[in-house]
């Protein structure tokens, strides 16, 4: 199972446990994605990944 790398909190995370949020915009849609532990953001899921 695919897992990411908090930045902040440096945790391992299963892709399932981060928290996404989808919103349309003009041009199609934006995800921003969140570590249920820290709450922090993560920017770029894909360079994360372990």
């Amino acid at each position: 199972m695919p897992k990411v790398d908090c930045p902040d909190c440096e945790r391992h995370i299963a892709m399932h446990e981060l928290e996404a949020r989808t919103v349309t915009q003009g041009d199609g849609f934006s995800t921003n994605y969140r570590c249920p532990f820290c709450r922090g953001n993560i920017e770029d899921v894909g360079s994360l990944m372990v």
